[in-house]
């Protein structure tokens, strides 16, 4: 009897320890999440009998509030459950998800997720509170603006984008088509922000819709133009998006502007009036971001000095259009030195020697291109769109081609000898043209928009920071080079070839979409997004990939990646074929002899 009371002491005293362990743990639970579990006791707690999306976005504020608080104790854990909730308990669980899919256009849904990762990310990358909560009232404004459409009310942000400004008394008076007249009549020729140019934008889209309203949708079409070649491009306001915030926001402003023109053209009022609104809310949120303020014009701590942001805006530029083409220029050259191992020196510079030389001429062209761009008043227009498409375009093919070459020789270790009785000298030669002719293209394809890019910002007041910019990103670029080099040394050859083949090919499909989403931009070809590509959110990665959420690029993109795929495997399989033909004819090689001896 006392031995089971002993045990059943131990065991009482062993389930207090355990609930005075675990009381802390369930109270911090519950201090991390003081909000109600699920959007049906949100309701009834703050006695709401009929759902709107305002309601459901006030929850999501709320959470996030809270997330914001849990990430500024230093509880990243705690945050990131909260922005879950936000996301899955609150906007999923709440309906307001499936509203925004079934009445909205796909472009608010896909700004809200990118909206919900981007705060997961500044949490999961270690940023400041303030970068956190920059991202968070970014979010909010996304969910409210979506929030009002449904409930049929104007958003805050609307209001701001609607009100009366200096540029609306001036454009009352006459229409401005680009910033130049207008900053000149308005006297802001060197001091102005972001945010005045977004008002100039905002009248532009004003007259637009009203012409359109007229029955005029020729001059609501031009209009939608001067708002992106006269004031996005011109003042840099496109230069600096990509710079400052993302080259993917860069690339979704673009081709909302494409989205407005196809709507002016085949719309009805009501399309076109939407196409605006959401474009016009894009660029005023951006000006807030690039000039630090919120909606109200309260400053958030989230904006940088001048310099800074020129410095930041030229790095990476430089970086992100360097990129693609040091993957190609470098892939190429490290694929001659590892195939000319065995060759003397002067012969391994002669193999290298066009390849170089095509880089070089593709710098050399790209500012003549730029130069000539501008002399002939075609920089900043739809024929400068035209041109960089066109260049991708061909880009694209030489790149298959390359990439099918280079697939085709996987196995040259093997029957090296056997390829070339079989192909000779002129296929060699051919080749090296080919690849000269790639390095040329990718350098070029990028340089001349480097330079254009780079044309605004050294015109302003913080040239050092422009070259130290340039400079940086131009280091960074070198030694992304140096390691393409040296992991195509540690690679074995077959592996290499096949490796680098699929990095053509990447390249290849890349080059495809975003040299059509050039032509979207230059009014050669139609912009059309259903819901079944529109979901494709605005990401770095998929910038880079030329993937945007447009059945224009999307298809072919999917056309070419399987036709990618069939080549490829025609190849591997003739490869398998050779090799073994190979052997066997190393195999009769040795009878013989072996016989003759």
């Amino acid at each position: 009897m006392n031995k089971r009371a002993g045990h059943i002491r131990r065991i009482l005293s062993a389930l207090l320890a355990l609930l005075l362990l675990c009381w802390p743990l369930c109270a911090f639970a519950q201090e991390g999440t003081a909000y109600p579990a699920t959007w049906q006791e949100y309701m009834e707690e703050n006695g709401i009998e009929e759902f709107t999306c305002n309601a459901a976005a006030d929850g999501i504020a709320m959470v996030m509030e809270e997330a914001a608080k849990s990430y500024e104790a230093g509880d990243a854990k705690t945050a990131l459950k909260q922005i879950s909730d936000a996301k899955n308990v609150y906007w999923g669980g709440s309906g307001f998800k499936v509203q925004m899919q079934k009445k909205l256009p796909a472009i608010h849904k896909s700004s809200v997720l990118a909206g919900f990762k981007t705060c997961t990310k500044t949490i999961k990358d270690g940023g400041s509170s303030e970068d956190f909560n920059t991202a968070k009232d970014v979010l909010i404004a996304d969910m409210r603006n979506a929030a009002n459409k449904l409930d049929g009310v104007k958003s805050d942000i609307d209001i701001a984008g609607e009100e009366e400004t200096a540029a609306t008394a001036l454009f009352k008076e006459q229409y401005y088509e680009d910033w130049a007249g207008y900053s000149k009549a308005a006297g802001k020729e060197s001091d102005w922000t972001w945010n005045d140019v977004a008002d100039a934008m905002t009248e532009v889209f004003r007259d637009a819709k009203a012409k359109f309203a007229e029955g005029d949708a020729e001059t609501a079409y031009n209009h939608v133009n001067d708002g992106y070649y006269g004031y996005y491009e011109t003042t840099g306001f496109e230069r600096n998006t990509m710079g400052y915030i993302s080259g993917a926001r860069k690339s979704e402003v673009e081709l909302q502007f494409s989205a407005a023109k196809s709507a002016s053209k085949g719309g009805s009022e009501e399309e076109f009036n939407e196409a605006v609104d959401i474009l016009r809310t894009m660029i005023r949120t951006d000006a807030n971001k690039l000039d630090g303020v919120d909606e109200n014009g309260n400053a958030t701590g989230g904006g940088r000095s001048a310099g800074l942001a020129t410095f930041i805006a030229c790095f990476t530029i430089i970086l992100r259009e360097g990129f693609e083409a040091i993957l190609v220029v470098g892939a190429i050259i490290a694929y001659l030195i590892k195939t000319t191992a065995d060759r003397s020196e002067s012969e391994r510079k002669r193999q290298l020697r066009p390849v170089y030389t095509g880089a070089v001429l593709g710098i050399v062209l790209s500012f003549v291109s730029a130069w000539l761009l501008n002399q002939l008043k075609l920089a900043n227009s739809a024929s400068q769109e035209v041109i960089e498409g066109v260049t991708a375009l061909i880009a694209t093919a030489v790149l298959f081609y390359v990439s099918n070459w280079m697939v085709s020789k996987s196995e040259s270790e093997a029957w090296d000898a056997y390829i070339k009785s079989k192909v000779g000298r002129a296929a060699q030669t051919g080749s090296s043209f080919a690849l000269a002719f790639t390095a040329f293209l990718a350098v070029y394809r990028e340089g001349a928009e480097v330079i254009l890019f780079y044309q605004p910002l050294l015109s302003g007041g913080n040239t050092n920071m422009v070259w130290l910019g340039f400079l940086v990103g131009c280091v960074c670029l070198v030694f992304v080079y140096l390691a393409i080099r040296l992991m195509s040394i540690r690679l074995p050859l077959k592996p290499f070839f096949l490796v680098t083949s699929i990095l053509m090919a990447i390249m290849s499909i890349a080059f495809l979409g975003s040299g059509i989403k050039e032509l979207i931009e230059g009014d050669v070809i139609a912009m059309h997004a259903p819901s079944w590509v529109a979901w494709i959110p605005s990401h770095p990665v998929l910038e880079i990939l030329g993937i945007y959420p447009c059945v224009e690029t999307i298809v072919p993109q999917l056309i070419l990646t399987a036709v990618t795929i069939v080549t490829f495997v025609f190849w591997l399989r003739r490869n398998k074929k050779l090799k073994q033909e190979m052997q066997a004819h190393q195999q009769k090689e040795q009878s013989i002899k072996n016989s003759a001896q």
